[in-house]
């Protein structure tokens, strides 16, 4: 029997059984993977392009964990399977609507003047936020400039590629919910969500902010009717809110689409993995990934194992569900930089998962200012917004060291603000003190 029966039986038990289930198939043995798969009476889905790492369906619908019982028996470490989980987006997770650092940032919104970031016109609001001075990252800008085109990639809901605060710097994407799509955030959107987007039909800034889930909230013309919940998907903008707290910190970072999660905030593991190996292969040397998952996936873990044994930097939130030291997966890797948040005083954000087990650094994540598909921009709360200013620093510190790994980054982490709270990590991002000192 393989020494991960249990860790598979587990997963099968937690994920529960489902009208065809998926399950994620490592196949290196001799014997070809289709006489493996007739054998087992299982389907092939999909594979990760030049890995062996399969997504296999079983139509006879039997129970997962004696179908993974049985092939464990049967086979030896050349054989590795699981279920396959689906996975959410941690703005799913937060209880409430938060509002928290809301009100001061509004009036940033209200004025509507413009200001400028390396020669791009933006919203005054982006570039005065409180969490630019917080992390520090002006003071970067001023230093160390605009970083250098390093790509990253979003593995997400994708992202607005038109989105003026991206400069045409994003590269083309890759769409593993619908392939007819290129890594665009307006894939598969229906089309009264298209009209509510659109810029053209609803003024672009204004002076209200509505909420579409409970962790962001995209900013609306006050007098114009807008019942954005009933119309757009409560997953919608979070890859474009992510990739742009990517580029606010480091503005000429290139970014990578790949959209592993639909609209409704939910996508499969299989999806995020072939992503890691999707980034590799088009050359991006930071993944950030604003999600979690509280049943750990051996194959999850191997493959972050591999890449960033081959350069791959991997941040992630920590999620939101406020626990200390969760089995927050892929955070608590070791070889992941997971990020949790803070307010604007430092302290752990409400909804904060925490704890030295899941979190090398915190960030600023509540009530950040950010793009929003269609020429737009929404305010964010959550560990989702927190982790991606790591990724931005990520790129800036390799636009200083091409060759800097995870460990560089992490042991750049080490020059944050000093936070009491040690189970905040090595303290709030400081984008200036990191890159300063690399």
């Amino acid at each position: 029997m393989k020494t991960n029966l249990t860790l598979l039986l587990g997963l099968a038990l937690v994920t529960g059984a489902a009208a065809s289930p998926s399950y994620i198939l490592r196949y290196t043995e001799s014997p070809p993977l289709a006489a493996f798969l007739t054998q087992y009476q299982l389907e092939l889905k999909a594979t990760v392009a030049g890995r062996p790492i399969h997504s296999v369906r079983d139509p006879l619908n039997r129970d997962p964990a004696a179908l993974i019982q049985q092939i464990s028996d049967d086979t030896d470490d050349d054989v590795r399977i699981e279920l396959d989980q689906i996975v959410r987006l941690p703005i799913l997770d937060l209880p409430r609507r938060q509002t928290t650092g809301l009100a001061g940032l509004e009036e940033l919104i209200r004025n509507q003047s413009r200001a400028n970031l390396f020669g791009l016109p933006v919203p005054a609001a982006l570039v005065r936020q409180p969490a630019i001075f917080q992390s520090f990252i002006n003071t970067s800008w001023a230093s160390h400039g605009g970083g250098a085109p390093v790509i990253v990639a979003v593995i997400d809901t994708g992202i607005d590629p038109n989105h003026p605060v991206f400069r045409g710097a994003s590269v083309p994407g890759l769409d593993f919910v619908n392939p007819a799509g290129n890594g665009s955030e307006f894939q598969d959107l229906p089309p009264s969500a298209l009209a509510q987007i659109n810029p053209t039909t609803t003024p672009l800034l204004g002076v209200q902010v509505r909420h579409l889930s409970n962790g962001h909230a995209p900013v609306w013309r006050a007098d114009r009717g807008v019942r954005l919940a009933s119309s757009v998907p409560i997953g919608t903008g979070h890859g474009t809110m992510v990739a742009g707290a990517i580029t606010l910190v480091s503005p000429f970072a290139r970014i990578l689409p790949i959209r592993a999660f639909s609209q409704n905030g939910t996508g499969r593991l299989f999806d995020v993995i072939r992503g890691l190996h999707a980034a590799e292969d088009r050359g991006a040397k930071v993944a950030n990934l604003s999600l979690n998952t509280y049943t750990y996936s051996l194959e999850l873990a191997q493959t972050i194992e591999d890449v960033s044994d081959r350069g791959l930097i991997v941040i992630a939130s920590t999620g939101n569900d406020g626990t200390l030291n969760p089995l927050s997966y892929p955070a608590r890797l070791e070889k992941v930089t997971g990020v949790a948040s803070v307010n604007s005083q430092n302290q752990r954000s409400l909804f904060s998962n925490f704890g030295t087990e899941v979190t090398w650094v915190s960030a600023p994540g509540e009530a950040l200012f950010l793009p929003f598909p269609g020429n737009r921009y929404a305010v964010g709360w959550g560990t989702s917004f927190a982790a991606p200013l790591v990724s931005g620093l990520a790129a800036k510190l390799l636009a200083k060291n091409p060759f800097a790994t995870y460990s560089d980054v992490q042991s750049a982490l080490g020059r944050s603000t000093p936070n009491s709270n040690v189970q905040l990590g090595l303290g709030t991002l400081n984008v200036f003190n990191s890159v300063e000192g690399m």
